[in-house]
């Protein structure tokens, strides 16, 4: 995510603030020049020289993140099987392959750079500088060829926008020196580019500093970026803007001018619309500060959202919300999102890409629910990494912002629990569970709301009615939501902070919820299952009050994590009659046997069988390619095989320090026809275990089961006893 973010404290949520009527145009003599005669429409000021010979681009580089280099190490092709202590041999020479069987483009181009180094980067470029979609092998490369690539697909390819933009967000002004030569080479187009791509810099840098970058091509390159950037902030990136040709602005509210005494004329409104479409968290367009200046912030929060709704998904139409809109933007944005998903995946991007530079408040619980959404996992995965940078933003993780943004829902607040009939009122209840309840004045308790009798205010009684409905709607849905968040953080072995579990335990959804979940904390004996009792204390297993650490760290109890406890624990919860939000005593408490924490191989498994479908529920159907060990030709040189990816969190410290992938993996006879396999047939399980690779070449050794968390691993035994009909 960008640094280059939309100023918040100038945002503004929209309002049914009425306008003020009989307004006169605005004189053109008081507005900004570019709502008048925008630089699009005016002779440019100066003509930077065509061409200056002798400019020579820098000698390419490698520039990674932390953590970069180790993770393209770490990758590995979809083969079957490969020699690991020669496969990599070819890294060596002076050619990099594009294609290879097994690999992704991108993650062979960035596993060949990763050994080979900067040999390798002009080669990489020409790979794929006409595939934006593979734009993280270019990340990484500090080039003229890559700049140049990298501003053609943000200047002119719909689909290269965000990867472009990637790469100018990695390297900043280290572009500069690198479109140098570009920008005043022999080829009119690359130079027209390379030039909008200045502009670009300038607008997010300041003109100076570009210049200043320019410096070492010498004094004539320097005078050439001056005569580019003469026209600095006005002038677009590259071409005209073609959003002001709309003229149904009678669809669209007034804009008034800064003191609130005019309107601006449809000559002016034109040029606005104009103006807002260069706009995008990451393209800065500097001319939108100017109109922000002459106009009333909230006529113009008015008109950026409405030009939103007006013309919907448009490149030209969305980004601009980051800069104008509030709740009201954040909400037809996620709505759009929700709407559209992968099918319109370009617009989805940027829309995402304009919710995260929001505040933090209304831009995380959207991209939030739109990551764990029905959505394609495509859209998922981008809302996740726009949350967590959100949350980064913050200096917070995502999982405990998500604790702080989850909505309260009015619970807390005894005014918004009154309904007012009137003569009438009613409080809202809420029990433990939070079934909703209605008292009266003499503290009858009711089921419902009653309806309006004659003697009440009957618009007033209907308002408070659909607010008590909307409550009941609105409080069911965030049950569900946040349940499955507490059964995803038990799955995951997710461990809360002192403050963290302080908040949690005063949030009036999330506690209701833990009230009947099961907990384990630091104490000075270590670490002891609890519950939280009805006095909001925390109970041992005896019933006994349970005192944690000050510092401690508190984690969902899994069965697998309590040992001989486990059915005091069940017999606790049945005396209490606790329903339990979703099944967490009641899973299998699984473990491996001695022999299978140190193979890693799950002996129990083989010879058993069990269906294809059945089976593809618990790992995936993947193509895979044979290695290189002669074998090529082999079922069209491809195959498919049962294997899951685990997440590398789950290996325990030692291990995480000398694996870097983690994998579950099957063989099965017989094999199924690779095209379309049955899923009521039956396979027999030859052998299933655990891998720090995915080549199943003979001699590759496992790794030991022990080195997984216990929780994983118990449920990995249980879907595949559930796939195969074993029982534990």
């Amino acid at each position: 995510m960008s640094d280059h973010l939309a100023p918040q404290e100038k945002r503004l949520d929209v309002t049914d603030e009425s306008l003020p009527s009989g307004l006169p145009a605005a004189a053109l003599a008081d507005l900004p020049q570019v709502l008048v005669a925008p630089p699009w429409a005016e002779p440019r000021k100066s003509r930077p020289p065509r061409e200056i010979p002798g400019l020579r681009a820098p000698e390419p580089q490698l520039v990674g993140r932390p953590g970069d280099f180790e993770r393209a190490m770490a990758l590995e092709p979809d083969l079957v099987e490969w020699d690991p202590e020669t496969y990599w041999d070819d890294s060596a020479g002076d050619r990099l392959y594009g294609y290879r069987s097994g690999w992704d483009i991108d993650d062979s181009i960035l596993s060949q750079l990763a050994r080979g180094g900067p040999r390798f980067a002009d080669q990489a470029v020409e790979h794929i500088k006409t595939s934006p979609w593979q734009g993280r092998a270019l990340l990484p490369i500090r080039s003229t060829p890559a700049a140049a690539a990298a501003a053609h697909w943000f200047l002119r390819l719909d689909a290269g926008r965000s990867p472009g933009l990637d790469w100018f967000d990695r390297h900043g002004l280290h572009a500069v020196p690198l479109l140098v030569p570009e920008a005043f080479g022999p080829k009119g187009y690359q130079r027209t580019t390379a030039r909008g791509a200045l502009r670009l810099l300038a607008w997010r840098y300041g003109p100076e500093a570009v210049i200043a970058r320019t410096e070492p091509h010498g004094p004539e390159a320097v005078a050439g970026v001056t005569a580019v950037l003469a026209d600095y902030p006005d002038r677009p990136l590259l071409n005209n803007p073609t959003a002001g040709f709309i003229h149904a602005q009678e669809d669209l509210p007034p804009v008034l001018t800064a003191d609130r005494a005019a309107v601006l004329p449809p000559s002016a409104v034109s040029h606005l619309i104009a103006v807002l479409s260069q706009w995008s968290p990451r393209t800065p367009y500097p001319a939108v500060e100017t109109v922000a200046d002459a106009c009333d912030t909230a006529s113009l929060a008015r008109f950026s959202l409405a030009l939103a709704r007006r013309y919907g998904f448009t490149n030209w139409s969305v980004g601009q919300l980051a800069r104008f809109g509030g709740a009201e933007a954040a909400a037809l944005i996620e709505a759009r999102v929700t709407k559209s998903g992968a099918r319109r995946f370009a617009q989805s991007g940027l829309a995402l890409e304009t919710l995260a530079a929001f505040p933090a408040d209304l831009a995380f619980p959207a991209l939030y629910r739109l990551s764990r959404g029905r959505l394609h996992a495509s859209v998922r995965r981008l809302a996740a990494s726009h949350a967590a940078a959100v949350a980064a933003r913050t200096g917070s993780e995502v999982e405990p912002f998500a604790d702080r943004a989850a909505p309260a829902l009015g619970l807390d607040d005894p005014a918004r629990l009154t309904l007012d009939f009137g003569p009438r009122t009613f409080h809202i209840k809420a029990d433990d569970r939070l079934n909703l309840k209605v008292a009266d004045a003499d503290g009858k308790i009711r089921a419902r709301p009653p309806r309006p009798g004659v003697r009440d205010d009957a618009e007033t009684a209907a308002a408070s009615l659909a607010r008590f409905r909307r409550l009941a709607k609105d409080l069911a849905a965030e049950l569900d939501f946040q349940r499955d968040r507490l059964k995803d953080a038990m799955l995951t072995s997710r461990i809360w902070g002192p403050d963290e579990f302080a908040h949690l335990l005063a949030h009036p959804v999330l506690a209701a919820l833990a009230r009947g979940l099961l907990w384990i904390g630091e104490t000075s004996s270590g670490p002891q299952a609890f519950r939280l009792a009805e006095d909001g204390s925390f109970a041992d297993v005896d019933d006994k009050p349970l005192d944690l650490l000050d510092d401690a760290r508190v984690r969902l109890a899994h069965p697998v994590l309590l040992g001989p406890d486990l059915p005091l624990w069940t017999e606790v919860f049945a005396d209490y009659e606790i329903l339990q939000p979703f099944d967490q005593l009641a899973r299998p408490a699984l473990t491996l046997t001695p022999e299978e924490a140190r193979t890693g191989v799950l002996d129990r498994f083989s010879g058993v069988t069990a269906s294809f479908g059945a089976l593809s529920e618990v790992m995936e159907w993947k193509p895979m390619y044979w290695g290189d060990d002669g074998t090529a030709g082999r079922a069209g040189e491809w195959t498919h095989l049962f294997s899951r990816e685990l997440p590398r969190e789950a290996l325990n410290a030692a291990s995480a320090e000398v694996v870097d992938n983690v994998h579950l993996l099957a063989e099965i006879d017989p094999s199924p026809y690779y095209r379309e396999p049955d899923p009521e047939g039956r396979h027999r399980i030859i052998w299933i275990w655990f891998s720090p690779t995915k080549n199943r070449r003979r001699g590759v050794p496992t790794l030991r089961g022990d080195a997984l968390d216990p929780v994983l691993v118990a449920e990995l035994l249980a879907e595949l006893g559930r796939a195969t009909g074993l029982h534990h």
